[in-house]
């Protein structure tokens, strides 16, 4: 199944109409296939009002099948003032070699043993000096120009400090699987009933994340939704804005630490709930919250996407 892009964010791309008229797979496996980059200031000091310094931090450990691709995914943006920090935990399966490629485009890179994924982006996050920041993992994707239209966004209201859209998941091939919509920042929905929005697909400012402070380092699978949460927490539900366009991609694969709810997706969720005193969702009380935010959440399906993703989406949920 295959998703054009919106009119929107053709005009952002700035393509010619017969790249418009390709299916998006094919569009974003041309994307990702080679370096395109070479006329842009990597590693730039100098901060500019219209394109400020993005720092974008990536951890990874043994993802060789796909760091490549991830890379250029990010080097590819052809963002005028880019700070790449490479976190691996020590690949072991011929991934450093790769790094070793497009080092000379990084503003940093390390490859050592760490204590996990939490670990691996607190340490690129202490190095990170741009104004605004994201964070992509060693298997995920960004979608042409998703850095320019969140910087763009960003630079134009003061008043937001989180920058999101929607995001597609994709398989080892690059093959597009299903889009997903992404809604308007909920803390509520957030809590009760869970995602709505993917740190792939989002862009914050620095100092939110700062007020944010560290990932947990006990939090292996769900460090993610910790770090939504907390800024939720910090910053307001109105400093979200959500553009109506898709900026990332999350891959599945087999080899993925994100396989399901499972036992310790569970005991972490639960740990964050009790720290950051959402533990109510775990009551009896909680689970009729949760039902109205699932009954919201599928009135937003109908409105971003229509009944034909719905009916979709609830088959699929179905044949699970």
């Amino acid at each position: 199944m295959t998703f054009l892009l919106t009119d929107y964010y053709k005009l952002q791309m700035n393509t010619k109409d017969t790249m418009i008229e390709e299916s998006f797979d094919l569009q974003l496996k041309k994307f990702v296939s080679h370096f395109t980059g070479d006329s842009c200031n990597f590693l730039s000091e100098v901060e500019d009002e219209k394109y400020p310094k993005v720092s974008i931090v990536m951890p990874l450990y043994n993802q060789v099948d796909y760091v490549e691709r991830s890379i250029l995914s990010v080097l590819n943006q052809n963002y005028p003032n880019l700070e790449f920090i490479l976190i691996d935990g020590g690949s072991t399966d011929g991934g450093v070699e790769i790094i070793k490629k497009y080092e000379k485009y990084l503003a940093y890179w390390t490859s050592e043993p760490d204590n996990g994924q939490s670990d691996a982006l607190n340490k690129g996050f202490k190095r990170a000096t741009g104004t605004i920041v994201g964070w992509l993992n060693g298997d995920d994707l960004y979608l042409p120009d998703a850095i320019k239209c969140a910087v763009n966004e960003l630079v134009n209201r003061n008043d937001k400090s989180i920058v999101f859209g929607d995001y597609l998941t994709i398989d080892k091939e690059d093959n597009i699987m299903t889009k997903e919509f992404a809604f308007d920042f909920s803390l509520g929905q957030f809590i009760y009933e869970g995602f709505h929005l993917n740190a792939q697909a989002m862009f914050w400012r620095r100092e939110a994340h700062l007020r944010f402070g560290q990932f947990e380092s006990d939090l292996h699978r769900t460090m993610d939704y910790d770090m939504i949460l907390r800024l939720g927490i910090c910053e307001g539900e109105k400093s979200f804005l959500r553009l109506p366009i898709t900026l990332g991609c999350f891959r599945r694969h087999e080899a993925q630490k994100t396989q399901g709810y499972d036992s310790v997706v569970d005991a972490e969720h639960r740990a964050i709930a009790l720290k950051n005193n959402c533990d109510l969702k775990y009551s009896r009380w909680g689970r009729w919250i949760r039902l109205f935010y699932r009954i919201r959440r599928l009135r937003w399906y109908f409105k971003r996407a229509g009944i034909s993703y719905v009916a979709a989406k609830l088959f699929r949920k179905v044949q699970k």
